[in-house]
């Protein structure tokens, strides 16, 4: 399986999805026009990545901000892992926040208690 790798901007985050390494990270501002668009590779690849996933699979998020449609495709790629995990698989999710940032910290804490997958929030110092 093909990794996938978006290089971030100031509009879009950088995202690692690659199978073999184990890494999978999201990174940065999400502020596409067009967030369905953007996120619809990244919504195949995972389920790609569904059909024989690894034992173990660590997501990674350490976003700075990120806009209302933007949140809606995280949600969906998190609901996405959740399935995963429902079918057996041992998925968790680590949510990076700047110390100073309370809004994402708060994002991710909403977001712990809307998803059935071990979910871990680690603060940064920048």
């Amino acid at each position: 399986m093909n990794p996938l790798h978006i290089k971030g901007t100031s509009q879009y985050p950088t995202i690692t999805l690659d199978k073999e390494s184990k890494m999978f990270f999201f990174s940065g501002n999400s502020l596409p026009e067009d967030a369905k668009a953007f996120y619809e590779p990244v919504l195949a690849w995972i389920d790609e990545y569904s059909k024989a996933p690894n034992p173990e699979t660590v997501i990674r998020f350490r976003m700075v901000y990120y806009n209302t449609p933007s949140s809606k495709l995280l949600f969906q790629i998190l609901k996405r892992f959740e399935k995963l995990t429902l079918l057996g698989s041992n998925v968790s999710v680590i949510w990076e926040y700047n110390e100073d940032d309370i809004d994402i910290k708060d994002a991710g804490r909403d977001l712990a208690q809307s998803i059935k997958v071990p979910f871990k929030l680690e603060s940064y110092k920048e």
